[in-house]
């Protein structure tokens, strides 16, 4: 068993034992995923669930938590259960697939955190989250930026200095869906590289740079919102 008396200390051991009976389906194994399901697991949750279809390439060495030079080309799902497992008591389930506009939440979650970058997807996943009445707080852009200290919680409509909080925006007003959505956002203007590769598509043309201080803090940032939500007696609400 996983010693947890240093986080029962700071919160006390009746909230440790309610988050021990929780479930948390985290979307997005990269590198704000990978920071918010470690952060979770390691804090006594009791029971994880990881979405992604894609698996580790040698450019995500930089920020995300579970990849080595040894598990390239492994599902990216694999490697973070595995990391999880070593670290935590948490009980750790995966599905492979890609979100679209068909996705259904396969069972009930207390929190869903929602770290995929396709706008269709993530848009499809907060709907069907409302849809059923589930907690969903969603990252936004975290790409192009190194200091972390301007992280922010809000609503998508508040949001500001984010092309991809813009282009959400945008997508769920031409949808006319006026539910408040929740996301975590960085309040920094992106950096401008200027930096043009060979390529056919404008992700291949114009390659983000990420960063781990700004990914890695996002995603704790977004753990800490869903560790205090789960441990209160209360139901959640988004205020």
């Amino acid at each position: 068993m996983v010693d947890l008396s240093r986080i029962e200390y700071l919160v006390g051991e009746d909230a440790i034992e309610r988050l021990k009976h929780k479930h948390v389906l985290v979307c997005g194994a990269g590198g704000v995923g990978s920071f918010v399901a470690e952060a979770l697991c390691r804090s006594g949750l009791g029971e994880i669930t990881l979405l992604d279809f894609d698996v580790v390439d040698p450019s995500n060495l930089n920020r995300q938590l579970m990849t080595s030079k040894e598990n390239v080309g492994v599902k990216k799902t694999e490697a973070l259960k595995q990391r999880l497992e070593s670290v935590s008591d948490t009980k750790v389930n995966i599905i492979d697939r890609f979100i679209d506009e068909n996705f259904e939440l396969d069972r009930h979650y207390d929190y869903v955190a929602d770290c995929i970058d396709i706008l269709t997807g993530k848009f499809a996943l907060v709907k069907e989250c409302h849809r059923k009445n589930v907690p969903v707080l969603s990252s936004l852009g975290s790409a192009r930026r190194v200091r972390p200290e301007n992280i922010r919680l809000t609503t998508l409509d508040k949001t500001r200095n984010d092309p991809l909080a813009k282009a959400f925006r945008t997508m769920v007003k031409k949808e006319g869906y006026r539910k408040k959505i929740e996301v975590v956002f960085v309040d920094t203007p992106a950096i401008r590289t200027g930096i043009v590769k060979e390529g056919t598509t404008h992700k291949e043309k114009y390659p983000l740079g990420s960063s781990m201080f700004v990914v890695g803090s996002a995603g704790l940032y977004i753990a800490s919102v869903i560790f205090e939500r789960l441990i209160k007696e209360e139901k959640n609400e988004i205020q």
